[in-house]
């Protein structure tokens, strides 16, 4: 099964994703709308959380982002992600780390430099859905934060922060894009 890149410089080109149940690319059409929302990712420094097949990173190059950093804990994944960059000749603009997003770090991940777009797709059918709020002080001022979670079973914490006016959640079937902004 292949996936295809929905814009940018690579549109139609095609990624390779495993057949296996465990895997859940986002889907294209969220992929699109993700897009149509941001944009443009010019130059974005982009963090891949969850990275699965790789195709947020790979559509945010596609479409002009400078560069991704995609976290991917199973081995297996992670090798697939590798090749598909490979594959597209992006591996310069890569930075995959083998390792669970849970237990990241950013002064080692970051540094001084921040990003501008962090995407994360926790496998929630696997776990429950993480808190994933202390991602938001990764990004660089006016940097958005997307986390696909599922329609049916929003996070209460992402509720919280809709409330609080923080947040904005998208809803697109099964999925919903929960969209943080940071503001200049």
């Amino acid at each position: 099964m292949s996936i295809r890149i929905t814009g940018g410089s690579m549109r139609g080109r095609n990624v390779p994703s495993p057949d296996t149940s465990k895997t859940r690319p986002t889907a294209s059409r969220t992929r699109e709308a993700l897009f149509n929302i941001l944009q443009g990712v010019e130059n974005f420094r982009v963090l891949d959380l969850f990275a699965g097949t790789g195709i947020m990173g790979i559509e945010a190059l596609s479409r002009g982002a400078a560069s991704v950093t995609a976290v991917e804990m199973a081995k297996v994944q992670a090798k697939l992600v590798l090749q598909a960059y490979k594959a597209l000749s992006l591996e310069s603009k890569l930075n995959l780390l083998e390792t669970s997003v849970l237990t990241l770090s950013k002064e080692a991940l970051c540094k001084d430099e921040g990003f501008d777009l962090i995407y994360a797709d926790p496998p929630f059918k696997d776990m429950a859905y993480p808190d994933l709020r202390n991602f938001w002080d990764w990004l660089n001022p006016g940097g958005v934060a997307v986390f696909e979670a599922p329609t049916k079973n929003l996070p209460a914490w992402a509720k919280e922060a809709e409330a609080e006016d923080l947040l904005k959640i998208r809803k697109y079937g099964e999925s919903s894009l929960l969209i943080y902004r940071k503001v200049l």
